[in-house]
C-alpha cells in the first residue's frame, strides 16, 4: 500500500469514529479517532514533497478543528463545539485530500 493510501485509510477510520461519537455525544471516543487522524503524520506517511507547496489551509483548518475538539472534550454539553469540530474537521480533510 502506498503512503497516500495508508493516510487516506487512517483518515477514513478516524471519520468513521468521529461522526458517530459526535452524534451520540461521546467525546472520549474522539480520542481514539484522533489517534488514527494523527497517525499518518507521526509515521511519516503524510509528508509534503518538494513539488507541493505547504498546505497552509489544511494545517490551519485542522488546528481550528482540534481547538473545537478540546472544548468539546472538556464541555461535552457544548453542541456548538461538537458540530463545529465535525464541520471544520471535514473541511480540513477535503482541503488535504489532494496532498
Amino acid at each position: 500500500m502506498t503512503k497516500k493510501r495508508l493516510t487516506l485509510l487512517c483518515v477514513a477510520i478516524a471519520g468513521l469514529i468521529f461522526i458517530p461519537s459526535a452524534i451520540v455525544n461521546k467525546p472520549i471516543y474522539g480520542l481514539i479517532a484522533a489517534f488514527f487522524d494523527w497517525l499518518p503524520l507521526f509515521t511519516g506517511w503524510m509528508r509534503f514533497s518538494e513539488e507541493h507547496k505547504v498546505p497552509y489551509l489544511h494545517i490551519t483548518l485542522t488546528l481550528i478543528a482540534y481547538a473545537f475538539f478540546i472544548v468539546w472534550l472538556f464541555i461535552p454539553s457544548s453542541a456548538m463545539a461538537r458540530y463545529g469540530f465535525i464541520l471544520i474537521w471535514f473541511l480540513a480533510v477535503l482541503s488535504g485530500a489532494d496532498i
